[in-house]
């Protein structure tokens, strides 16, 4: 092995076994990983003058109709400037649920009426069977016509 991969392997078992120290602490001892200072998250100042630590982002078009239709807020123009990560996260997995709930509801109402067109089909005697030989049928009297 080279002498760089001996490196690495020596910081990320001891990265590993130092069960006392943090993650961070872990992640300034590995020298390929990225620059500790870019995991901090920002701090921004709310209306009462807390500040909190979140990351926050720009949302774009899709990210404010998402908002809008978990119903986060109320219209676009609601939505301020910089919203959350965590909020927008949020909100895509809500509207992942409704539209895996209304795929499921449409697959199952597309079963139920291939299931009562079937049923009408065999009533009516107008199957695949049937029609297949009406084609053949008319296919055999097509040659015969044309030689």
């Amino acid at each position: 092995m080279s002498r760089l991969s001996l490196l690495r392997c020596k910081t990320l078992i001891s990265g590993v076994y130092t069960s006392r120290s943090s993650t961070r602490k872990a992640l300034q001892n590995r020298s390929y990983c990225q620059n500790v200072n870019d995991l901090k998250p920002k701090v921004t100042e709310t209306f009462s003058g807390q500040h909190l630590f979140r990351h926050e982002r720009r949302p774009t078009g899709f990210d404010k109709k998402v908002l809008v239709w978990a119903g986060r807020f109320k219209k676009e123009e609601d939505i301020p400037e910089y919203v959350s990560c965590e909020v927008v996260s949020a909100a895509r997995n809500n509207v992942r649920i409704k539209t895996c709930i209304i795929m499921i509801v449409c697959t199952i109402l597309g079963c139920v009426a291939m299931v009562i067109s079937g049923k009408k089909a065999v009533r009516e005697d107008n199957t695949l069977l049937k029609r297949n030989i009406e084609r053949k049928a008319k296919w055999r009297e097509e040659t015969e016509a044309q030689e």
